[in-house]
């Protein structure tokens, strides 16, 4: 996500949670036109993505029909560039993950990217089965990047830091409990390491709505990659997945969606896979990520949902 609370509500919208937000849509077609000027693709305009209340994503096509979709990532066009190659090696491998076929610097020195339209569509629910085809997808991601150095890790952000790092901030002014929270994952920061280790391809955005299914239920495509390709531990990218799960406790349109026993497996799929005082810095990432969306958005369901999940997930007393 961005920094600002536009596209943290643009990817909470996505996630089911509408509510009364309307984000920004994405100028399409002006973008479009931005990227077909200097590349003379002759790119054409389809239609919005059919998924994603934030509308981030175009359908395109090419001159010669083949079908592409547009977005403007999150990430620099350096970082873009840079994604298109990692995750062209990746392919290499056999990962189910779009070409990325043009990244273009915009006048605002954002970037744009057109990429590959893979087929499928995000799954309508989630059970046991889902969650083991999501975990060994992702454990495909192992050792990708042994020799990748230039790709950076994600910093977990759990230590104090100046510049004030935006996300700790608001949860130092918004509530006794959030301040609680807060000097709870500068405990967890305080032992070492404090960051992520590992040479793993890691998805920082590893969500339902990112996997594409075909009609056997097999995974044909691991897609959105607008904040760039990251470093690390894979499994990192698990515990956002089991962060996301968690709407579905909440909001009507995702209950019937998540079935319980999908959220244990999951749980006892971490438990096993990563040393505890490993999954406690991850858990405290995500909570700090997930407060950081949320809290400016002043929805008390939505607030009090990841207030209790960090919680009982940092042992916050």
């Amino acid at each position: 996500m961005r920094a600002d609370g536009r596209d943290r509500a643009s990817s909470i919208a996505s996630n089911g949670a509408a509510a009364d937000f309307v984000a920004p849509r994405f100028p399409a077609e002006s973008v479009l036109a931005e990227v077909n000027e200097p590349t003379s693709s002759g790119l054409r305009f389809v239609r919005m993505a059919d998924s994603g209340a934030s509308g981030g994503a175009a359908y395109v096509e090419w001159p010669d029909g083949r079908p592409g979709v547009l977005t403007q990532p999150y990430a620099s066009v350096e970082r873009m560039r840079l994604t298109a190659e990692i995750l062209e090696t990746a392919r290499s491998r056999g990962l189910p993950i779009p070409r990325h076929e043009l990244v273009v610097e915009l006048a605002d020195g954002s970037a744009a990217v057109v990429q590959e339209r893979l087929s499928g569509a995000p799954t309508g629910y989630v059970d046991v089965g889902v969650i083991d085809a999501l975990v060994a997808m992702n454990e495909r991601f192992a050792d990708l990047l042994v020799n990748r150095r230039d790709v950076p890790i994600p910093p977990l952000n759990l230590r104090p830091c100046t510049p004030p790092h935006p996300g700790q901030e608001i949860l130092r002014q918004h509530s006794d409990r959030t301040r609680r929270i807060l000097d709870r994952i500068y405990e967890i920061g305080a032992d070492e390491p404090s960051e992520m280790g590992g040479d793993d391809l890691v998805h920082v955005d590893y969500a339902r709505g990112n996997i594409l299914w075909d009609r056997r239920y097999r995974i044909s495509g691991v897609v959105d990659w607008n904040f760039g390709v990251a470093r690390g531990d894979r499994r990192f990218a698990l515990v956002g997945l089991r962060s996301d799960l968690e709407w579905g406790a909440l909001f009507p349109p995702d209950r019937s969606l998540v079935a319980r026993d999908a959220a244990e497996r999951l749980d006892e799929i971490l438990d096993e896979a990563i040393e505890p005082t490993t999954l406690r810095r991850y858990w405290a990432h995500w909570t700090l990520s997930k407060l950081h969306g949320v809290i400016p958005m002043n929805s008390p369901d939505w607030i009090e949902l990841f207030l209790s999940l960090g919680e009982r997930r940092l042992a916050v007393v």
